[in-house]
């Protein structure tokens, strides 16, 4: 456990001036929702400007994910070291310049640099969690945590919406890829001038050689699930990658346990407050990034050529898409005011207990599409519930000196959670498939059976979380915060 920095304490600030400082932080995190969905939908108009292959241009989303992964860890630790508000102000900087090159580059792999730089985007929810939870506490902090992601929910439908219409304009595209950096500069001024600095550190010492090791084996880890969901794990192009990832993993582990001030500390991570935490968000990454995209294939199917599916169209899929987010959104901004009534643990509960559920519909009913409609509805507010409590309660059982790290681990679980499901989704598939390359139903039942079972996991691991009995009541911390 690293030491906290003694210094003087300083009083806690008027909550009127607390609520300005989470309502800039809520336009920040509804500019990353924005940036994350904005490019998705214009990715085939960006690889005919760059005239590249389809090939190539997943590497758009590819760089991202990879940069993405070496990033939250290392930020969310030296927010801790140097101060949360000064890692965001280096985030937001790198993410503004990262849009301004996709905009304005005239070749691919400029633009993957500007993919990369775009990479610390993910660090922001952490460290404004972190900010937020130095401020004020209990169920205040929960609201404002929850207001937080479902801000950043509704931003990523946001910037899809935006980008299918910006995009059918006859405009440059530089011009449509320049709306991303509109809001990143509102808020680069939000960060600079509005935000104040948290007031608590840890040790100063970094552990270099941690995070190099960390960096190596998420990388590794992550291309190789990404060449896994196309050519499979038995192909050295993915075998190979996560053998090393696994062996650069255990040595990171090793060396983490002997340093003594360590990347991550791994007995807080496996304790038994935060570590079936960490399981249950792994857990729900895993179904809330993956199965989307099995799902709409599903729906898009020709009953009449593959003997299952709606043949949906487009806005059929947009509309279940946004129903699911709708709910998620609203059930992340008002769990706070339900867990004062009926604990946190219970939200929680009730939350993998109805994304279970609305899995195991669509693994017995899905012969209609009331029944689809049913499952994806049921699966929307259990969602909700978890996307808003998971990380309030992550933040409130991390000692006051790691919130940054404890949350950026949080975040980190979560996308490798979707990354391995995108890779065993598709073996699932394949798995099934015909000699066409048709998956049979059976393969899309076996994915939301899988589904199914990740919130039996999540649901048990949720059951094994020590908690305070403040932390479940939502009371407020001691106030007092070290400087």
């Amino acid at each position: 456990m690293s030491a906290s920095t003694p210094a003087p304490a300083a009083a806690a600030p008027p909550i009127a001036k607390a609520g300005a400082i989470v309502g800039f932080l809520i336009f920040c995190e509804l500019a990353s929702g924005f940036v994350q969905g904005y490019y998705t939908p214009l990715l085939p108009r960006i690889a005919d400007h760059l005239a590249v292959s389809d090939a190539d241009i997943t590497w758009f989303m590819t760089v991202q994910t990879l940069a993405a992964a070496v990033s939250v860890p290392l930020l969310s630790k030296l927010g801790d070291i140097f101060g949360h508000r000064r890692m965001l102000r280096i985030a937001v900087v790198a993410v503004l310049i990262g849009t301004l090159l996709v905009a304005l580059a005239p070749n691919l792999a400029l633009v993957l640099v500007g993919r990369a730089l775009i990479g610390p985007l993910a660090v922001w929810l952490p460290l404004e969690i972190a900010l937020v939870h130095n401020r004020i506490s209990g169920e205040t902090a929960r609201r404002s945590i929850g207001l937080l992601v479902s801000t950043l929910t509704f931003g990523a439908v946001l910037g899809t919406v935006a980008a299918g219409i910006v995009g059918e304009f006859p405009i440059p595209l530089a011009v449509v890829l320049l709306v991303p950096a509109l809001f990143v500069v509102v808020s680069a001024f939000a960060v600079y001038f509005k935000v104040p600095e948290s007031t608590t550190r840890t040790g100063a010492k970094i552990d270099v050689l941690g995070f190099v090791l960390l960096g190596v084996a998420m990388i590794a880890l992550l291309w190789g699930l990404r060449m896994a969901a196309e050519v499979g794990f038995a192909d050295p192009g993915a075998f190979l990658p996560l053998a090393a990832a696994v062996v650069v993993f255990a040595v990171f582990v090793w060396w983490e346990l002997r340093v003594d001030a360590p990347a991550i500390d791994i007995r807080l991570v496996t304790s038994r407050s935060l570590g079936p935490v960490y399981i249950a968000g792994f857990s729900f990454g895993l179904v809330m990034f993956g199965a989307t995209a099995p799902l709409t294939t599903f729906l898009g199917s020709d009953p009449a050529e593959v003997g299952y599916g709606f043949a949906v169209s487009s806005g059929g899929l947009s509309a279940i898409t946004a129903a699911v987010t709708l709910l998620a959104t609203l059930g992340a901004a008002f769990f706070a005011p339900i867990a004062k009534r009926i604990g946190i643990r219970t939200v929680l509960l009730i939350g993998a207990g109805a994304a279970g559920l609305g899995s195991l519909v669509q693994v017995c009913f899905h012969d209609e599409l009331w029944q689809i409609w049913v499952g994806a509805v049921i699966c929307g507010i259990g969602y909700g519930l978890l996307l808003g409590a998971l990380p309030a309660l992550v933040a409130e059982l991390a000692p006051s000196n790691s919130t940054g790290i404890a949350a950026g681990v949080y975040n980190s679980l979560r996308t490798l959670g979707g990354a391995v499901a995108g890779a065993v989704f598709a073996l699932l598939l394949t798995a099934t498939a015909d000699a066409a390359g048709i998956p049979a139903v059976g393969g899309y039942v076996l994915v939301w059976a899988t589904c199914t079972l990740a919130f039996v996991v999540a649901f048990i691991a949720i059951c094994c979380i020590r908690i305070p009995a403040r932390v479940e009541t939502g009371e407020p911390a001691p106030t007092a915060v070290a400087a």
